[in-house]
């Protein structure tokens, strides 16, 4: 039915990863849902292919109609993933017909999350690539262990082109992931579900509520022209920065106050509610002036936060934004990520402004990217 050829790159504990795995689908149907009848003849039987005795070309096309084509390799930490391709797109869709859709899911996390990074291409007989969709930063875990690709390539692209995309009915898959299993740190940082009960529960409500009771403060931190109220115990065990900077004041009236003129006041309201909360609740709207405040002051849990919010809007557009930002900010999951994705779009990401800053002011990136081109990295 099929062959495989899988080139799987485990290198050392908590870097990215990268897994290749490419295989061909014999007698790959595009028949847009319907059970695929040639009518011709058997020479050796005699007898013509109907619905009722189908030949074995069109068997096996109704059998991944019906299921799919699955295929299963293993990852390191004993985690598996399945990719699934179904020729008929999914089933609810308007044009569920128009469209061979993908299905990707991991198992066997056993408490660990997992940041992807994906490309799905479509190989000619030669195997040169002649289709690819690139597949943006995705989290996995136990509790989301799986994407769907619903619009993977429309069906009258295939036929338009089947001399070229499906030379003899056979489908040729190349999936290309790099993936970094993430450590307890991260994990807590980002998380925003973990449920915390009892007394601790109540402990932790006790300090948020202070944030917004102007009761028992002692400091003020001043931004441009308005005053945060804050606790000072709370800010000094939040952040190292802070608590230097309040150790260095030289009289106890300077200790009181702490200017911060190189942020909006919008950026600081918020880190000092992550100092109070663990949470950043409005950190979409600024993730890039999040990432810089958090450098700054040394939040290692709301670095994680912007880092996991600028995958989520991460593009051919403002990569290379981000990985600058990355390497001013010692974000290095979000540069590891942003070197891969400028990777996988390199075609698109060269024509852009922002490429040409990165190539003359970062050499040390550039052979960064291009060592992943060539897999030595």
């Amino acid at each position: 039915m099929d062959s495989e050829d899988s080139n799987v790159d485990c290198n050392t504990k908590n870097s990215v990863k990268r897994i290749s795995f490419t295989y061909a689908i014999e007698n790959f149907p595009i028949c847009g849902g319907n059970s695929p009848i040639c009518n011709s003849y058997d020479s050796n039987t005699g007898k013509k292919c109907e619905y009722d005795q189908k030949c074995q070309k069109c068997r096996e096309q109704s059998h991944i109609i019906d299921n799919g084509h699955t295929s299963i390799f293993k990852m390191d930490c004993n985690v598996n993933c399945f990719l699934k391709i179904d020729p008929i797109g999914s089933v609810g869709l308007e044009d569920e017909y128009d469209y061979v859709s993908l299905r990707l899911e991991f198992t066997g996390f056993n408490r660990k999350k997992i940041v992807t990074l994906c490309k799905f291409s479509i190989l000619n007989a030669n195997g040169k690539e002649e289709y690819r969709s690139v597949v943006g930063v995705e989290n996995f875990d136990t509790n989301k262990n799986f994407y769907y690709l619903e619009k993977f390539i429309k069906i009258s692209d295939l036929l338009e082109k089947k001399s070229i995309l499906l030379p003899n009915d056979r489908l040729i898959v190349c999936f290309e992931i790099f993936y970094l299993f993430c450590d307890d740190e991260y994990i807590s940082g980002i998380s925003e579900t973990t449920h915390i009960g009892g007394p601790l529960n109540r402990f932790l409500n006790g300090i948020s509520r202070m944030l917004d009771s102007s009761e028992y403060y002692d400091c003020i931190i001043k931004v441009e022209g308005s005053e945060i109220n804050v606790h000072k115990c709370i800010i000094a065990t939040g952040s190292e920065v802070l608590r230097s900077t309040l150790k260095n004041k030289s009289s106890e009236h300077e200790s009181n106050v702490i200017e911060i003129n190189d942020f909006s006041l919008e950026v600081v309201k918020e880190m000092v509610n992550y100092l109070y909360t663990g949470r950043s609740p409005r950190v979409d709207e600024m993730a890039a002036e999040m990432l810089e405040i958090a450098e700054k002051y040394k939040l290692e849990g709301l670095k994680f936060i912007t880092t996991e919010s600028l995958f989520k809007s991460l593009n051919v557009k403002n990569a290379c934004y981000y990985l600058e930002k990355s390497e001013l900010c010692s974000a290095e999951i979000l540069k590891e990520f942003c070197i891969r994705y400028i990777y996988l779009n390199a075609d698109e990401v060269v024509k852009s402004e922002n490429w040409k800053r990165i190539f003359n002011l970062y050499p040390l990136l550039v052979a960064r990217i291009f060592n992943v081109a060539v897999n030595i990295d």
